[in-house]
């Protein structure tokens, strides 16, 4: 008896060791977590602070041109203090209301690059290098971001009754505002380099100036669309379209496309 005694004092001694690593580990996990929490918090909010300063330079109410540049003078500040500065984009009653930027030919410098220069996680909205420059087409790319930041409120037109309520969106250039409205919503996904000659890679079509390819364009999207706009575009109308990663398979996309229409009567207001 004493001899089996002995022998459960060290298998007594190793659970309690085991039960205080788990507990270090937990309690370590929530720390962690806690701080990676604050850390991710801290940095939207430097973001969006970041945004609101910049959205301070821009004089809604003054819709005058530059007879100098032919430019919107209420967004000349910005292009001052960046010249990658291409217009604006808005949707109402979402927090898409962000400045655009353009790089010909560079697709990487804003995915995580801030308007000053500066490392940021969610980047900017910025149209693909391969558009042509006045924006005739636009493919605009935003992070999805989990705060609902940047492109993170696009999935909200996956519901149709949320496209009804919210058709336009306005997109400013620096020479003129624009309005757009939606036709299509559907989802993509970015192909590998070897699967593309299979597939209709929407990326890939940044000059829809042909006309057959603004046709397949358009054919492509409504096609795809998740419901029925009842909207069709015609050739030599302006197509924007809005890009953001989405998680239905491996390199998912939802993608937003709209026309141009004519301007509306209605302010927008930053």
């Amino acid at each position: 008896m004493r001899h089996g005694k002995e022998t459960e004092k060290p298998r007594k001694k190793t659970g309690r060791i085991i039960v205080i690593l788990l507990l270090v580990v937990l309690v370590g996990g929530f720390i962690f977590g806690a701080i990676m929490a604050t850390k991710t918090a801290v940095t939207a909010e430097h973001e969006a602070q970041t945004f609101r300063e910049i959205a301070e330079l821009v004089d809604e109410e003054d819709d005058a041109v530059n007879e100098e540049t032919g430019t919107l003078r209420k967004y000349d500040e910005l292009y001052k203090r960046n010249p990658d500065f291409f217009g604006w984009l808005k949707i109402e009653d979402t927090v898409i209301d962000y400045p655009v930027m353009y790089r010909p030919g560079d697709n990487d410098t804003y995915l995580h690059m801030d308007f000053y220069g500066d490392y940021s996680e969610s980047g900017m909205l910025f149209m693909d290098g391969n558009c042509p420059s006045d924006g005739s087409t636009a493919l605009i790319y935003g992070h999805h971001m989990r705060n609902g930041s940047m492109f993170g409120s696009l999935p909200k037109f996956c519901e149709k009754k949320y496209y009804d309520k919210h058709k336009i969106i306005w997109f400013d250039t620096r020479y003129e505002q624009r309005d757009y409205e939606i036709f299509a919503v559907l989802y993509s996904e970015v192909y590998d380099v070897s699967e593309e000659d299979q597939h209709y890679c929407y990326y890939k079509h940044t000059d829809l100036s042909d006309e057959a390819e603004f046709n397949a364009y358009v054919a492509f999207a409504k096609e795809n669309s998740l419901y029925d706009t009842g909207v069709t575009p015609k050739f030599g109308e302006r197509i924007l379209t809005l890009s953001t990663c989405n998680y239905h398979t491996e390199d998912g996309r939802l993608v937003v496309v709209a026309r141009e229409v004519p301007k509306t009567d209605e302010k927008k207001t930053k």
